[in-house]
C-alpha cells in the first residue's frame, strides 16, 4: 500500500459526502453552465455517428446493440495551454476514451465537458453509466468496488474517479444521483483493454 492509499481514500469520502448529501458542506463543485453545441465559439466539436462493436457491448454487459452512438472529439479553438476530450455517447451512456487539459489553462474542467458532452444529444438524467476506455493499470483486477469500501473510495479520490465524481456534481448538484458502483473490466488478456465503469442512480 503506498504512502498516498490514506490521502486518496479521504479525498474519495470527501467526493462521497458531498455526491449524496445535499447538506454537506464545502463542496467545490458547483452545478455546471457550461453548454457545447457543434458550432461552438470557443472550441472545435467534431462529432460522427457510430456504432459500436457488439463484441465490446457484449464484453461490457451492455445492451443497445443497435443503438447509435456519437464519436465527439473537441478541442480548443485558441493556442493557449492544450485542452481536449474524445468520446463516445449514446442512450444512457458515455465513453470518456481521451482527455486532457493543462493545470495552466483557464478552460472549463474536464468533469464539466462530460456534462456538455452527453447533453447535446441526450437528456441529462437519462445518463446511467459512464466508461473510461483503456485504463493502463497492470495491478488492477477485474472486480466490482462498492461505496463505503476503502476501495471505493480510494477509486474516487484518484485521477479518473475524481473526475467522474466531480462531474456528478457538476451535473446534478448535491445529494441528487450516487456512483452505485464502480466495477473493473479486463477485455481479454491485453492489461491495456481495462474499462472502468461507474454506474449511476437516482439517489
Amino acid at each position: 500500500m503506498t504512502d498516498n492509499y490514506s490521502l486518496w481514500e479521504k479525498k474519495g469520502r470527501s467526493l462521497q459526502a458531498w455526491i449524496e448529501d445535499y447538506r454537506a458542506a464545502g463542496c467545490p463543485y458547483p452545478i455546471s453552465t457550461f453548454v457545447l453545441t457543434p458550432r461552438h465559439r470557443d472550441y472545435f466539436v467534431d462529432r460522427t455517428s457510430v456504432h459500436l462493436d457488439a463484441r465490446l457491448l457484449t464484453a461490457l454487459n451492455m445492451g443497445n446493440v443497435n443503438s447509435t452512438y456519437w464519436k465527439i472529439s473537441i478541442t480548443q479553438r485558441d493556442e493557449g495551454p492544450p485542452v481536449w476530450w474524445i468520446g463516445r455517447t449514446g442512450p444512457g451512456v458515455i465513453f470518456i476514451d481521451d482527455i486532457f487539459r493543462s493545470k495552466r489553462s483557464d478552460d472549463p474542467y474536464m468533469s464539466e465537458v462530460i456534462k456538455a458532452a452527453y447533453k447535446m444529444d441526450f437528456s441529462l438524467d437519462s445518463l446511467r453509466t459512464v466508461f473510461v476506455s483503456n485504463v493502463n493499470e497492470k495491478n488492477t483486477l477485474s472486480c466490482t468496488w462498492k461505496p463505503s469500501s476503502p476501495e471505493f473510495n480510494a477509486l474516487l479520490g484518484i485521477g479518473i474517479g475524481k473526475v467522474v465524481a466531480a462531474s456528478v456534481l457538476c451535473a446534478w448538484g448535491q445529494g441528487r444521483k450516487r456512483i452505485a458502483r464502480i466495477v473493473t473490466v479486463h477485455i481479454g488478456a491485453d492489461i491495456h483493454k481495462l474499462y472502468m465503469r461507474f454506474n449511476l442512480e437516482n439517489m
